[in-house]
């Protein structure tokens, strides 16, 4: 039986909290039955005030508005969290310790999933926080596995598509072509698997649509949520 339950900061952006939602309770269907559904917490941010306060040149107002968001969430009765984004976890260290509520990870859990895979040399993408930023780089260095980003150019397409179209839930056979290619340039930089970094991109691209590995973060997040919920 589920012995926790599951709180979701999501609404940047709300398509793939959306995501969260699905994927949380058909695990749960899966594991107990049809009449069953999960028990979490969602609590969707306006995308505007995370990333205005996100665009300041210090980080003490995002980092404190995040913090306001934990303790609604255990006010609503939440065991543990989740930031239902990758670029938010740029955050994470100061949030979480001043959190009132544990907290999983989707950059150590996607890390971990990487290093089980054997593969030691993988790409980024994600928005350009997480392409340019050091917090993925660190997970993984860490586990001995390198990473391979876009170029500046690439990375700026990228952003763009997330930004203007998944995070809207537009998707269009012209923008998975753009990620196919810019994939397929990685892999000829010698990545053996990617790493779709932002919650989006699995809206867009899934194994069917590259030839190298994918590691899938919106459902690594999950289930590693999942199991939580579910242990003793």
């Amino acid at each position: 039986m589920q012995t926790k339950t599951i709180g979701l900061l999501g609404g940047i952006g709300w398509a793939s909290t959306a995501q969260y939602y699905r994927i949380l309770n058909a695990m749960t269907a899966e594991r107990m039955g049809d009449a069953h559904s999960a028990r979490l917490v969602v609590l969707s941010m306006n995308q505007f005030d995370f990333t205005s306060r996100a665009g300041e040149a210090t980080p003490h107002a995002i980092e404190q508005f995040l913090i306001e968001q934990t303790q609604r969430l255990k006010a609503a009765g939440a065991d543990f969290f989740l930031l239902c984004a990758n670029g938010a976890h740029r955050f994470a260290p100061t949030v979480v310790a001043q959190a009132a509520l544990p907290f999983i990870s989707i950059v150590d859990e996607t890390a971990k999933r990487v290093q089980a895979s054997g593969l030691r040399k993988v790409a980024l993408l994600g928005v350009r926080q997480t392409m340019s930023g050091t917090f993925y780089h660190a997970a993984l260095a860490a586990r001995g596995i390198d990473i391979v980003t876009p170029d500046a150019g690439d990375q700026d397409k990228l952003h763009e598509i997330i930004y203007a179209e998944l995070v809207h839930h537009r998707i269009t056979a012209a923008s998975r072509r753009v990620f196919q290619q810019i994939i397929g340039k990685l892999a000829a930089a010698g990545a053996q698997g990617v790493i779709l970094g932002c919650t989006e991109i699995p809206l867009l691209i899934s194994q069917a649509d590259v030839d190298i590995p994918v590691f899938d973060t919106t459902a690594i997040h999950c289930e590693a949520a999942h199991a939580h919920a579910f242990a003793p």
